[in-house]
């Protein structure tokens, strides 16, 4: 898929991630290798001053994608937001922690439900990316997902258990 492609799957898958727990901070359905919201380990990289919006945190992940071939990719990116904002006021360790894992799951389901044998792994981790900086930044406003994570965070590396024998990518 191009990226013309991507960017209107994206806008039309848009409203359905919206929709799903990600944005409204509900349960989630975990599948074999998913990502968890213990996954999400943040760091106050800017200290919040009083009660206004302000302060940042971001966590690290290389988070592993497995083919039925064997071959395993490391999708690299961090997560980053605001402490508080003016939208949602305090934003918790649990609330952020929760709504970057949903909507980091809701962001692999959409973008790997089309991917196929023949799809780069690099080249969905970057569609994964930015359909998880949509989605995420829509449930937290001013997150953001990068493409490196932030100087000094340690990443919490997520391998999957084994290859996929159930028609994974």
């Amino acid at each position: 898929m191009g990226a013309s492609g991507f960017w209107k799957a994206a806008v039309a898958l848009c409203g359905v991630a919206l929709s799903s727990a990600c944005a409204t901070g509900g349960s989630a359905t975990y599948v074999e290798g998913a990502l968890r919201p213990r996954h999400f380990v943040f760091h106050e990289v800017v200290k919040q001053r009083g009660k206004k919006p302000g302060g940042w945190m971001a966590a690290c992940l290389h988070v592993g994608i497995a083919r039925d071939t064997g071959e395993l990719f490391y999708c690299k990116f961090g997560v980053e937001m605001p402490i508080a904002n003016s939208a949602q006021g305090a934003i918790s360790m649990e609330q952020a922690q929760s709504l970057s894992a949903s909507c980091a799951n809701q962001a692999a389901r959409t973008t790997f439900a089309g991917a196929t044998p023949a799809t780069p792994t690099g080249i969905a981790c970057e569609e994964f990316k930015t359909f998880y900086d949509l989605t995420l930044n829509t449930a937290i406003k001013g997150a953001h997902v990068t493409k490196i994570c932030a100087q000094g965070i340690e990443p919490v590396v997520v391998t999957p258990p084994g290859p996929t024998t159930s028609g994974g990518m």
